[in-house]
C-alpha cells in the first residue's frame, strides 16, 4: 500500500516548510543587525524591500537545502522558483504598501507574505509543465 510513502512525503515536506519559516526569521534578525535603523515608519519602500529580500532568502535557502538533500522529489528548478518565491514574498507587501502607505509592526501582511513565498516556492514542483 502506498499510503505510508504519501504520509512521510506530507511529513517530509511540512518539516521543509517549518525549516523555511524559520529561515526566514533566521535571515530576517541577521539582516536586522546589519541595517538597525530601518523601521516600517522611517522608510516603508526600503523596509518593503528588504523584508521581501529576506522573506524570500529565507525561503529560498532553506528550499535549496532541501532539494540538495533530496528531502523533496521532484526537479530543482532553480530560477523558476526563485523568482516564483520572489514574487510569492513581494506581492502582499506591495499590496499592503499600495493600500495602507506602511507597514506596522506585526501587520498580517507579513504572514501572508511568508505563506504566498512558500507557496511560490513549491509551485513550480506541483505544475509539471513550468
Amino acid at each position: 500500500m502506498g499510503s505510508g510513502k504519501g504520509t512521510r512525503r506530507f511529513f517530509v515536506g511540512l518539516g521543509v516548510v517549518l525549516l523555511q519559516l524559520l529561515m526566514i526569521q533566521v535571515v530576517t534578525f541577521l539582516f536586522s543587525l546589519v541595517l538597525p535603523g530601518l523601521g516600517p515608519q522611517m522608510h516603508p519602500v526600503l523596509f518593503v524591500a528588504v523584508l521581501g529580500v529576506t522573506f524570500s532568502s529565507g525561503i529560498f535557502l532553506a528550499g535549496w537545502l532541501a532539494l540538495g538533500r533530496r528531502w523533496l522529489s521532484g526537479e530543482p528548478r532553480h530560477v523558476t522558483r526563485l523568482v516564483a518565491t520572489l514574487v510569492g514574498s513581494y506581492l502582499p507587501l506591495i499590496v499592503a504598501l499600495a493600500l495602507v502607505g506602511h507597514l506596522e509592526e506585526g501587520s498580517p501582511f507579513f504572514l501572508a507574505s511568508m505563506v504566498t513565498g512558500i507557496l511560490g516556492f513549491h509551485a513550480p514542483g506541483w505544475i509539471r509543465s513550468v
